[in-house]
């Protein structure tokens, strides 16, 4: 197998063979026939063709390709793992890894810019439903790109809708009254990027019976690991660079809403992650 370098800028870049073969390990005549790939984390894989053995880093780290979902592993432990397994292939799914230089670890980014745009759409629709006079609002840490993504989704559903930003450090408790402020100024639905910040915001919101969103809610990593192993298992990977998935992949779309959604509205928001992965792979 060779391995394909891609330099990846913004999702796309130029490429080249260099000679650097996919090793797999020896196995006994019984085992299973496939390319065989390890997978660490919350991954799904399913994959014609190719066999997942689940476990820890240490345990899986001699497959041919090894994938790691980022929240099970960060950067710095997978590159230690790649660089004491040079025969192996070793993909952290959810994280860039360039800046490791290690030439058998590949960054896959999912795309929040797509993730944040249809949280947006989300947020809109979910306002509308709530009344005229509804708002929306963004919370925590000041994330000014994201925040126009979000802003220009939901605008594209509901022109009218005001938007709101409550910027504050990403502390629990700081981000929870910041989304109670936003529901004191009239906000239907809060939207936060991640992690503890989201948790705190999402508690604040189902105190007062109103949806939460965050960016997971529209990032599809197994999607990702998919394309990473079906790839690879055609002799393809992007070693030693950072390889970007959005919504013309697959990767961004509708994972899981706040209950709080209405039924109608998750539809509309599903038809809209169709029309922005036919966009997007239009070059729009």
């Amino acid at each position: 197998m060779w391995l394909l370098a891609v330099l990846a800028a913004g999702g796309c870049g130029t490429a080249r063979h260099v000679s650097a073969p996919v090793a797999a390990k020896p196995r006994a005549a019984s085992a299973q026939p496939g390319f065989h790939v390890g997978v660490v984390g919350p991954l799904t894989l399913d994959v014609e063709g190719v066999v997942a053995h689940r476990g820890s880093l240490d345990q899986v780290a001699g497959e041919p390709l090894v994938l790691v979902d980022a929240g099970a592993a960060g950067p710095g432990a997978v590159a230690e793992a790649a660089l004491a397994h040079p025969d192996s292939q070793f993909a952290i799914i959810g994280a860039g890894a360039r800046d490791q230089h290690v030439p058998n670890l590949a960054g896959v980014v999912l795309r929040d810019s797509d993730a944040a745009y249809l949280a947006g759409v989300t947020a809109g629709l979910a306002a509308t439903d709530a009344g005229a006079a509804a708002r929306v609002a963004w919370v925590g840490p000041e994330e000014r790109p994201l925040a126009a993504d979000f802003t220009r989704g939901v605008h594209a559903v509901a022109p009218g809708v005001a938007i709101l930003r409550e910027w504050t450090r990403a502390i629990p408790a700081r981000c929870k009254e910041a989304a109670l402020t936003a529901f004191d100024r009239g906000a239907a639905v809060v939207m936060a990027h991640g992690g503890l910040c989201a948790e705190a915001a999402a508690d604040a919101a189902h105190d007062q019976n109103l949806p939460a969103l965050e960016l997971d809610d529209f990032l599809l990593p197994s999607v990702a690991a998919a394309g990473v192993a079906r790839d690879a298992a055609r002799g393809v990977f992007h070693g030693g660079q950072d390889v970007i998935y959005g919504a013309s992949a697959g990767a961004v779309g509708v994972r899981t809403l706040d209950p709080r959604i209405s039924v109608a509205t998750t539809a509309r928001v599903r038809d809209m992650a169709q029309q922005l992965a036919g966009a997007r792979s239009q070059g729009g």
